[in-house]
């Protein structure tokens, strides 16, 4: 009998996930979307469509319906020892991040220190088991923001000047570097002739969103992440009567809240990439 050899044009997928698809179904499904979470439907459907999409062999450049299997990070998968070419990180917004102070301005804003938003980043990525140390390195060669402090233009796009920046965070054993827009960095990017008035609007997310742009641009080795103070705004007056504490408090916690939004954005995002 002559039997004819012919390659195999296509091979079927096995109807179990493997170890890669478990892990990473399990990373998503704990940080999916807060709209999603209310609506236990959308938590099936997410996990049915994780399972189903990402089951397969686990050995890179097995073939799942024509489609190659992702690997698992490894920057030892690049020949230079850099982490793998992911697309640009996204801008993640959650929070006005416009604080105008000054003067007598009825509301005025709560700033979380770059200790706030170290607290909220390393509990996140704890969860996942991850360590976040202080310092991210210097990066050199690279457009930042300059920052107009003065009251009237405070909404208009930033321009951007050629500098470096010490970045804030990075994660143990992972290519992930972050940044913090904090009142510090505001202010340490801010032209001095810009401020005329007496009443100050710093923008910390166009700040923060025009330093993404140019990390982005840069030729890191790492994968950046950009959050921003929301600088929630208060109004210490009610009613005649003077609230400010509890009104401060309030604020704050919404500032919390809506960084801790930004870095859980962050998170999910790493783990679609498979940098995490």
């Amino acid at each position: 009998m002559n039997a004819k050899i012919a390659p195999i044009k296509k091979i079927a997928a096995p109807k179990y996930p493997d170890q890669y698809a478990v892990e990473l179904d399990q990373l998503l499904l704990a940080h999916k979307p807060l709209r999603w979470r209310s609506a236990p439907i959308a938590g099936t459907v997410l996990s049915a469509v994780v399972m189903l999409g990402l089951a397969g062999c686990s050995d890179f450049g097995t073939v799942t319906d024509g489609v190659p299997a992702p690997p698992p990070y490894s920057p030892e998968s690049s020949a230079t020892g850099k982490s793998p070419p992911y697309p640009p990180t996204p801008f993640f917004e959650h929070g006005n991040g416009i604080g105008v102070y000054g003067c007598n301005a009825v509301a005025t804003p709560v700033f979380l220190s770059e200790d706030d938003a170290f607290a909220i980043i390393r509990d996140e990525f704890a969860r996942l088991e991850l360590t976040v140390e202080r310092g991210g390195g210097r990066v050199e060669d690279i457009m930042v923001p300059v920052v107009d402090l003065g009251h009237d233009d405070a909404r208009k796009k930033f321009e951007s000047r050629p500098g470096s920046i010490d970045l804030d965070f990075s994660v143990d054993g992972k290519h992930i570097v972050m940044e913090y827009v904090s009142a510090d960095d505001m202010r340490e990017w801010s032209d001095p002739d810009s401020v005329t008035a007496s009443v100050t609007s710093a923008n910390f997310k166009q700040a923060a969103r025009t330093l993404n742009d140019s990390l982005n641009a840069a030729d890191l080795e790492n994968t950046p992440g950009v959050f921003y103070d929301p600088a929630e705004m208060f109004n210490g007056w009610e009613q005649g009567i003077y609230k400010g504490e509890e009104k401060e408090q309030a604020a704050r916690e919404q500032a919390l809240a809506a960084l801790r939004a930004q870095v859980k954005d962050f998170l999910e995002w790493l783990a679609g990439q498979g940098v995490i």
